[in-house]
């Protein structure tokens, strides 16, 4: 496990080729959530809490449907 990121309020982790997102996704407790992303993702969330927040959502939304 290898630490690439970490503010914005998230972490993005790289093990190998792949990228990892990591968020607290919980209200009252820590209840920390794990997403895979695409490099270009990865970017856009390392920029902005904003990009971070959209990228989540739009994962969110997938496993909603």
């Amino acid at each position: 496990m290898n630490d690439f990121f970490i503010g914005n309020g998230i972490k993005i982790e790289k093990r190998g080729d792949r990228y990892y997102l990591i968020y607290d996704a919980g209200e009252i407790c820590d209840r920390m959530e794990e997403i895979e992303i695409t490099r270009k993702e990865a970017d856009i969330a390392m920029k902005s809490s904003k990009g971070a927040y959209d990228i989540i959502i739009k994962y969110q939304n997938m496993m909603n449907e």
